[in-house]
C-alpha cells in the first residue's frame, strides 16, 4: 500500500506558506512524554531537504525560497512550518534553526530544518510582575496568565474547563511562565501541552464525554484575621482612620469586637454597639477592566431584643480616592434571634469616573444592655443579583454528577476573599474509539478483524510509578492517602505533591485519593506500540494520523499467540514519528486507564468488571 502523502510548507515574516514538499528525504517528529505525571516539554519536527540547486541557500537570491516582496529568504530561523499527511496536520512550527551538509566533493547537498512547538514559545516568555487576585479556575488562570503575557486567544482556545481553584499568586519579574502554567496544570491535576496545530490543550483526567463549562463569582468581601485595618485610604467624609477592611463601630469600651473570633464568616456587635462597616479601595481586584458600573451587596442578620424597627443601611461605590460615587439605601425587615434575615441593595454608576471601591454600612435600634446583633453572609460583587451566598451555612450549594460546585479563597480561608465555580456538564457523543490489534486478537470481541496492526510492541511489568503513599500539599490544607495492603506487598513507595496551588480545603484530598486509587499497584501493560503506515489503507491511514495526545484507544494482544488475549484501554501521552521516501512509522508512547477508579459518566472508565471501584 502507498505511503501517506505528505506536505511540508515553510513561512517567514509577511510571506505566506509555501510548499516545499517536492524536496523532502525525511522528516522525525516527536511530541509528548513517556509517564504520564512527567511535565510536557516542547515537541520537536527534523526535516532534511535535497539542497543540489540550492533552493535552501539562504544567500541565494534566485530561489523559489527568495521572498522578493519583502526582500529576504524565507529560510530564516524564527520561521514557520507546518507538515501535515493526507490533509490531516501531524506538526506545526516555530524554527529554531538550519544546519547545511554538502557531501561528495559538494554535490550531494542537503538543508535541515529543526523546530519546536508552540511550548517552546510559552517557555521563553517570562512575567513582567503582577498578582492574580482573582479566585479561578485552573483553565481560567492559565488563560489569564497567557493573555495577559501577550498570546491570541487562539493559540490558547484548547484550554477548557478545570474545576480546581486558585487564589492570590504573586509572579515576579523574569518567572517563567511556562514554569508556572505546568505548576497550575499539576494543581488540577491535568496535563498542558500543544496539539499538532500550536494550539495550546488543557486535558484533566476525568476521560467522560462531557465538556464542562465554567461560570465563575467572586465574592470581594474579605473577612480578617483581626481587627487591625489599613488606614492609607482617605475616609469617606475627610476624616482620618478609615481604610480597607473591617471599620469600628461607635461601642462602648468593654464591647465585645464585632468580629467574633471563632465565628466563621461572622461580624458581631453586643450591647448598644449597632453598626457593621467595610470598606475597601482596590481597582486591580474590584474592577480590573475598569468598565463595571453594577454591584450588589447582600448579608444576613439575626439578633435579640430587637425593637421592630428593622435593619437599614447604605452600599456606596468609591473611586480610587475612597469618593463617593453612587449610594444605595437598604433596608430589612425586623430579624428575630432564630431566624436570618437577608438585606440586600444594588449600586450603579452611571458617570464619567471608574469603580475602584465600595463601602457598606449597617444599622439597627438596640438597648443598651439586652441588644445582640449578629451578621453572616457578606457579600459583594459584580451585577445585579447574587442567587446564593457560597461561603459559609447560608444556602450551601450542593453537586450533582453534572454541576460541580467548587469554593475556595484568595488566601486564608474566611480571612479572605472567597470565590465561587459552577462547572456545568454538556453531554458530547463520545469519540470512535480506534483500536490496535496483533494477528492473534483480531476476533469479534477485539475489533471483529477491523483492529488496526501494529508492527512493535513494548509490554512492562515495573514499579517506576508505583506509589501507595500519596501526599498532596496545598495551600490550606495537606492530606495524605495510603494503601496498607500495597505496602505490605511492596514497602512503602511515596508520591509528593508539595506545590499544589489550590487554596480550597477538600480539594487536596480529592487528588491524593485519585493518585493512589491510580498508581498503588503495579500493572503488566503496553507501554508503546509502532504502526508501519505503509502497511495500511488509506482509512486506516487516517484513523492513526487523527490521533492527539491524550486521546483513548483500544490496544489488544496475545503474546507469543499463548493464554488470554490482554485487551485494555489507554491514553496516548506521546507521538514519535519518522518519514522518508520508503516508511512511515507511528510509534505511540501510551499509559493504562485500568487503574483508574470506576466512573459511571465515562465511555472509557464505566465498564463493569474492567475497572477500579476504589
Amino acid at each position: 500500500m502507498p505511503l501517506p502523502s505528505y506536505v511540508v510548507e515553510l513561512q517567514f515574516g509577511s510571506s505566506g506558506y509555501v510548499d516545499v514538499s517536492q524536496y523532502v528525504q525525511s522528516i522525525s517528529i516527536g511530541r509528548g512524554i513517556n509517564r504520564n505525571l512527567d511535565d510536557f516539554s516542547a515537541g520537536s519536527v527534523s526535516v532534511t531537504f535535497v539542497n543540489n540547486n540550492r533552493v535552501f541557500d539562504p544567500l541565494n537570491t534566485s530561489s523559489a525560497l527568495w521572498y522578493g516582496a519583502g526582500g529576504y529568504t524565507i529560510v530564516q530561523p524564527a520561521g514557520r512550518i507546518r507538515v501535515s499527511s493526507n490533509g490531516i496536520r501531524r506538526f506545526t512550527g516555530f524554527v529554531q534553526d538550519w544546519d547545511f551538509t554538502y557531501n561528495d566533493a559538494g554535490f550531494d547537498g542537503q538543508a535541515t530544518v529543526m523546530a519546536l512547538d508552540m511550548m517552546y514559545r510559552v517557555s521563553n516568555a517570562v512575567f513582567t510582575g503582577g498578582t492574580a487576585f482573582a479566585v479561578e479556575s485552573t483553565g481560567e488562570r492559565i488563560k489569564t496568565v497567557m493573555n495577559y503575557n501577550g498570546f491570541d486567544a487562539s493559540e490558547y482556545s484548547g484550554v477548557q474547563g478545570g474545576q480546581t481553584l486558585l487564589g492570590y499568586d504573586v509572579n515576579q519579574p523574569g518567572d517563567n511562565v511556562l514554569a508556572y502554567l505546568q505548576n497550575v496544570a499539576r494543581s488540577e491535576p491535568a496535563d498542558f501541552f500543544s496539539n499538532a496545530s500550536a494550539v495550546m490543550q488543557l486535558k484533566d483526567r476525568s476521560f467522560t464525554n462531557y465538556v464542562w463549562n465554567n461560570t465563575a463569582r467572586q465574592n470581594l468581601i474579605k473577612y480578617p484575621n483581626t481587627l487591625s485595618q489599613d488606614t492609607t485610604v482617605t475616609s469617606l467624609d475627610g476624616g482620618t482612620g478609615l481604610g480597607d477592611g473591617w471599620i469600628y463601630g461607635w461601642q462602648p469600651g468593654t464591647a465585645a469586637p464585632y468580629y467574633s473570633p471563632g465565628t466563621v464568616n461572622t461580624a458581631e456587635v453586643t450591647l448598644s454597639t449597632r453598626d457593621f462597616y467595610y470598606q475597601e479601595v482596590d481597582q486591580q481586584k474590584i474592577n480590573p477592566s475598569g468598565t463595571a458600573t453594577q454591584y450588589v451587596f447582600s448579608s444576613w442578620f439575626r439578633g435579640q431584643g430587637l425593637t421592630g424597627a428593622g435593619i437599614s443601611g447604605n452600599f456606596v461605590l468609591l473611586d480610587s480616592t475612597a469618593t463617593t460615587l453612587t449610594t444605595a439605601s437598604m433596608v430589612a425587615s425586623a430579624a428575630t434571634g432564630s431566624d436570618w434575615t437577608q438585606m440586600q441593595g444594588t449600586a450603579t454608576y452611571g458617570g464619567t469616573g471608574v469603580v475602584a471601591g465600595f463601602y457598606v454600612s449597617v444599622s439597627a435600634p438596640g438597648t443598651a444592655t439586652t441588644y445582640n446583633f449578629i451578621a453572616n453572609g457578606w457579600q459583594v460583587e459584580q451585577g445585579t443579583v447574587i442567587p446564593n451566598y457560597f461561603d459559609g451555612a447560608i444556602n450551601p450549594y450542593v453537586s450533582t454528577a453534572s454541576t460541580d460546585y467548587e469554593i475556595a479563597w484568595a488566601g486564608i480561608p474566611y480571612a479572605s476573599e472567597s470565590g465561587l465555580t459552577t462547572s456545568v456538564a454538556t453531554a458530547v457523543s463520545a469519540p470512535s474509539l480506534v483500536t490496535f490489534a496483533d494477528m492473534n486478537s483480531q476476533g469479534t470481541a477485539y475489533g471483529n478483524g477491523t483492529g488496526i496492526p501494529f508492527t512493535d510492541l513494548q509490554v512492562v511489568y515495573a514499579s517506576e510509578q508505583l506509589y501507595n503513599q500519596v501526599q498532596v500539599v496545598g495551600v490550606n490544607a495537606t492530606a495524605v492517602t495510603e494503601d496498607t495492603v500495597s505496602q505490605g506487598l511492596y514497602g512503602v513507595r511515596g508520591y509528593s505533591q508539595t506545590d499544589n496551588l489550590t487554596t480550597s480545603t477538600t480539594k487536596p484530598a480529592m487528588i491524593a485519593s485519585a493518585f493512589l486509587g491510580e498508581f498503588r499497584l503495579p500493572e503488566y501493560r503496553a507501554s508503546q506500540l509502532t504502526v508501519a503506515l505503509e502497511s495500511l489503507t488509506s482509512g486506516q491511514q487516517n484513523l492513526v494520523l487523527g490521533l492527539e495526545i491524550r486521546d483513548v484507544v483500544r490496544v489488544c494482544f496475545q503474546p507469543s499467540a499463548t493464554g488470554t488475549v490482554v485487551d485494555k484501554f489507554y491514553q496516548i501521552l506521546g507521538i514519535n514519528s519518522d518519514t522518508d521516501v520508503e516508511r512511515d512509522a507511528v510509534t505511540f508512547s501510551i499509559a493504562s486507564l485500568d487503574n483508574l477508579s470506576f466512573r459511571l459518566d465515562s465511555p472509557y472508565l464505566g465498564l463493569l468488571d474492567t475497572d477500579t471501584l476504589a
